[in-house]
């Protein structure tokens, strides 16, 4: 994810995009085709990668590409790496990287002398990723000594995604960076690379009392996939002051097998309020984050029975944010039940007003 801030602007019009026929019943019982469901997902982030009104909507695509597992995620991830916001190009370099597309070899080299640094650094990542090293020595230059913070939090990322012990180190040294996040990233790279005082460092963030500090901590936890902190994220789905914390805590519970979130996240999922009076935090915000959020714990979890209430959030919905974000999920959940023969029933509810 980019470490910057991007802004919010009008709905994908996802109706107008969808194979006719594809939107069959999604309340009191009504049976839903997959294959419909998938294409419709499908849609919603084609047309999200090339919106145009704000840059956070084709990250999001990219990102939601990235991890769908889907042999037609390639190509629109290949689409990105042309887009005209550094964020987009940035994640587009971050998502061949990971995936280690080699057909994107070449488009990712061009990306070698970007004009942003951000995307620099990610097609470092990419290409090393992709098994040439020769420039992998400029990485550390970005995370170290940059003068631009944000691209210190990306570089932090990057490092934390290569899947190699030996980055440990450059991420411990990068935890003197006067920079919170950046140290923060730094922490959650180390503990996805196997660093136990990394890891116990964050179990203790959890408790500190703090929203954004606890969703982050139990969300880095969860990325680690270690299946030792089932435990903790019970502890703050039952404990958590916080909605988000709660939230995070079903996602990491999803993650191991559990579904002891689900009807939380079902409630959070149709939210309208907020959850702290913060001047500093507007409602959009919050309502934004949790359900977004929301999503998320659903896709990890992975119920059928909960595909009903995304469908709805794919239609019915205040920001194209949110519209990825159930797609994202949708497509999770069915390639996680994909060997189910039966048709999936659509949860009820009831529509906001």
């Amino acid at each position: 994810m980019w470490r910057c801030g991007l802004r919010r602007l009008p709905i994908l019009a996802v109706a107008s995009i969808l194979v006719g026929g594809c939107a069959g019943p999604r309340v009191g019982g009504g049976r839903l085709n997959r294959a419909q469901l998938k294409q419709k997902a499908l849609d919603c982030l084609k047309a999200a990668i090339s919106y145009e009104h704000n840059p956070a909507v084709r990250v999001g695509a990219v990102e939601a590409f990235e991890v769908s597992g889907l042999d037609e995620a390639g190509p629109w991830i290949r689409v990105a790496l042309l887009d005209e916001s550094a964020a987009v190009r940035f994640a587009g370099a971050t998502a061949v990287g990971r995936l280690r597309d080699a057909s994107a070899e070449e488009a990712v080299r061009g990306l070698v002398s970007d004009e942003d640094a951000s995307v620099r650094v990610a097609s470092l990542f990419a290409m090393h990723r992709l098994g040439d090293s020769s420039q992998t020595g400029k990485m550390p230059n970005y995370l170290l000594s940059h003068e631009d913070v944000c691209v210190r939090r990306n570089a932090a990322m990057l490092f934390g995604l290569l899947d190699e012990a030996g980055a440990i180190k450059m991420l411990a040294r990068a935890m003197r960076d006067s920079d919170l996040g950046v140290r923060q990233l730094a922490l959650e790279g180390m503990a996805r690379l196997g660093n136990a005082e990394a890891k116990q460092e964050l179990a203790f963030m959890t408790n500190t009392g703090i929203g954004a500090e606890e969703v982050f901590a139990v969300n880095a936890l969860a990325a680690t996939d270690d299946p030792v902190y089932r435990d903790t994220f019970l502890y703050k789905l039952d404990t958590a002051a916080h909605l988000e914390t709660k939230l995070a805590a079903a996602k990491g519970l999803g993650m191991h097998g559990s579904d002891n979130g689900c009807q939380l996240a079902l409630r959070a999922l149709r939210t309208s309020r907020a959850t702290v009076n913060d001047p500093n935090d507007p409602k959009m915000n919050q309502v934004l984050r949790a359900r977004v959020l929301a999503a998320a714990a659903l896709g990890a979890i992975g119920r059928e029975d909960t595909l009903g209430a995304l469908d709805d959030m794919l239609d019915d919905t205040d920001d194209p944010r949110l519209q990825v974000a159930a797609a994202r999920a949708i497509l999770e959940i069915l390639a996680a039940n994909r060997d189910t023969a039966l048709p999936f029933r659509a949860t009820t509810k009831k529509r906001r007003r």
